[in-house]
């Protein structure tokens, strides 16, 4: 009996685990367990970034008992991380009402992302501002327009409609609703941390041609006090501002299907066109 590379990938997919599982395997204790990550989590020669950022957060959440919710993420990805990794996680200042933990993952070619997170408690405050503009909302997709990204890319993971990025478009912002397939028993936190990195970055809807891209960090804000979807849906914004000299600045944003906001988000990302 023969098996095809089409089979052999679609083996490696349905043995592949959810966010869920890697999180768990990653413990919720002050010492993470190394989490292995399957090829169907990985993007090119490293994992996929909101995994990455998924996975450092999980570790940083458990540090200790009654933690405030997280307000702000700070993500640098540092170099490629693949096979084992493991988190190592320290309490830089532990407040009355706000909490800053480190969270680093090494794999097998050392220190791949390096992150801080800001977990702080809600307040009752005298002062109320929003001035952000709602992008054009689609209607959420119907299942008959799902489609998924290749077995070997962390996109299998995930369900979308058409492309997640139409390179003859030859513009500067990508808007897409994003889920995962398997979201049961997650943090929404970690689901969206995970959702939040699933575009392409947004400077590919102005290259002529494939191009080498690379984000290089990743500042996320918490806005909204509960996250929260309905049937999964995420609507990933991103848009780049500027670019020059081989970097490029995006602004971010994810709503939910309540076209409520929940987070905003900034990245700094290296192109090689």
């Amino acid at each position: 009996m023969t098996v095809s590379n089409s089979d052999r990938l679609e083996t490696a997919a349905n043995s592949d685990s959810s966010l869920a599982e890697l999180l768990n395997q990653c413990g919720k204790g002050g010492d993470a367990n190394p989490v292995e990550v399957p090829q169907g989590w990985t993007q090119g020669r490293t994992a996929f970034g909101g995994l990455s950022s998924a996975i450092a957060y999980h570790a940083a959440s458990h540090i200790e008992p009654n933690l405030p919710g997280l307000r702000s993420a700070q993500i640098a990805f540092t170099g490629p991380l693949f096979g084992t990794l493991t988190a190592q996680t320290e309490m830089l200042r532990r407040g009355r009402s706000t909490a800053f933990v480190q969270s680093d993952l090494h794999g097998e070619k050392g220190l791949g992302l390096h992150c801080n997170f800001i977990f702080a408690a809600t307040r009752e405050t005298e002062i109320t501002t929003s001035d952000m503009t709602k992008p054009d909302f689609p209607a959420t997709p119907d299942q008959e327009e799902l489609h998924s990204g290749p077995a070997q890319f962390f996109t299998s993971k995930m369900e979308f409609v058409g492309k997640r990025i139409d390179t003859s478009q030859k513009t500067n912002r990508l808007t897409r609703w994003m889920r995962l397939k398997d979201r049961d028993g997650l943090d929404p936190v970690a689901e969206l941390l995970c959702m939040g990195d699933a575009l392409p970055p947004s400077i590919m809807g102005l290259l002529d041609k494939n191009a080498m891209v690379s984000s290089m960090n990743w500042q996320v804000n918490i806005i909204a006090d509960e996250i929260s979807t309905r049937d999964g849906w995420w609507l990933i914004d991103s848009k780049t501002h500027h670019a020059d000299h081989g970097a490029s600045s995006q602004y971010m944003a994810i709503w939910n299907s309540d076209q409520q906001l929940m987070a905003t988000g900034m990245q700094s990302v290296a192109y090689y066109a």
